[in-house]
């Protein structure tokens, strides 16, 4: 009797819960392959978990499949506009090519979930100084300093600008 309990617990939301979470796990380590078998399962399953998708656009990125990845951070913020990481893994994407304010305007959001996202204010920074927008550049790179991000710190650094 409690094994039957078992099973229906497990067909129920924690298989997806396991799918997803290996998924991470997997990618997490380095293994997108598995990842992307384990969270294209958990998707499958679930279709409206928007933390699904995301994490699939972080394997597709790393494996170099930029189209992929992009289709899943889309489909990620159409179900869930609520994950900031999200914004922040597609504007580094868009950065990657080269569309810069589309960067900004992700990494913009990024930082209004969450406004200690040193990362985040890096990558604007960054993007921010293609757009040939050095004050607001130069403003996001030291908050990212002073939150700690040791690349903004070297940025500056290697410019010869205070922190």
């Amino acid at each position: 009797m409690i094994h039957d309990m078992g099973d229906k617990l497990w067909s129920s939301g924690l298989q997806d819960d396991f799918y997803l979470k290996t998924g991470m796990m997997f990618l997490q380590g380095g293994d997108c392959k598995n990842a992307l078998e384990f969270l294209s399962i958990a998707a499958d399953r679930n279709p409206q978990l928007g933390e699904a998708y995301g994490y699939l656009g972080v394997a597709f990125y790393i494996l170099g499949k930029w189209s992929e990845a992009m289709d899943n951070y889309q489909k990620a913020l159409s179900l869930d506009s609520t994950l900031e990481k999200v914004y922040f893994f597609r504007g580094v994407l868009r950065s990657k090519l080269a569309h810069y304010q589309e960067a900004v305007n992700d990494f913009s959001i990024a930082i209004e979930w969450d406004n200690l996202f040193d990362c985040a204010y890096c990558y604007r920074g960054a993007c921010r100084a293609f757009l040939n927008d050095h004050k607001g550049a130069i403003s996001d790179l030291r908050f990212a300093a002073h939150l700690g991000n040791r690349i903004a710190q070297k940025m500056l650094n290697l410019r010869g600008i205070l922190w």
